[in-house]
């Protein structure tokens, strides 16, 4: 009877600990994003600027390494820039530039069951990209007036960019894998410009909004 007892002691044992280890199961997932930026520069001194929409796009690896917590790396190929407004009527100058940059974000992902089927995600960390290319996409100068600014002309001296970024979105999981929509910011922390005492901008970092579509495949 002992034996017995003891047997369905151990049987009991590891049913509750297989099942405990069932509960979850780390998870890899492989996929790709695509979305919109809406970004502007963080220059001082300050020029009055509107939103400049353009897009991204790139692949994303997730691992979740326990329950609601786990790593997101994606490498992006991401295009962001600035746009001028022209506040005053003395001044006629338009001006906007694209700038290609190729990304690497590394973010801390946590998430929150919704139900069966979808999530609340959070994704934070920090990101670091590379110069590709540039853009100028509007250039109407007033030539009568001295307002004409020599920054126009200069391509972006500082080729390294890095910078923190967090957002958060919903996911949802299908037998196909996951769809994910998801708003982010992107905060700069270094310029593209020389800073100087020289130098005409004492900072010239970028932000950015982004909205994207990243789907999974689990």
């Amino acid at each position: 009877m002992k034996r017995i007892f003891l047997g369905l002691i151990l049987l009991f044992t590891i049913f509750v600990s297989y099942s405990q280890k069932d509960e979850f199961q780390p998870e890899w997932a492989f996929g790709a994003n695509s979305g919109l930026t809406f970004s502007k520069m963080r220059f001082y001194p300050r020029i009055p600027q509107d939103l400049l929409r353009q897009v991204e796009g790139g692949i994303t690896v997730r691992y979740i390494s326990e329950k609601h917590f786990g790593i997101q790396c994606e490498l992006n190929y991401s295009l962001r820039g600035w746009t001028e407004r022209t506040d005053t009527i003395a001044h006629f100058n338009k001006y906007a530039r694209s700038l290609a940059y190729l990304e690497l974000p590394l973010m801390t992902h946590l998430y929150f069951d919704l139900g069966k089927k979808a999530r609340l995600v959070f994704n934070a960390g920090p990101q670091v990209g590379c110069h590709l290319n540039e853009k100028i996409l509007k250039k109407e100068i007033n030539t009568v007036s001295d307002e004409y600014s020599g920054y126009y002309d200069q391509n972006v001296q500082q080729k390294f960019d890095y910078g923190i970024g967090g957002g958060m979105g919903f996911e949802i999981r299908t037998n196909i894998g996951s769809f994910i929509l998801e708003g982010r910011y992107y905060f700069g922390l270094s310029d593209i410009f020389s800073s100087s005492k020289a130098d005409y901008f004492q900072a010239s970092s970028p932000q950015i909004i982004e909205i994207k579509l990243t789907y999974l495949y689990h």
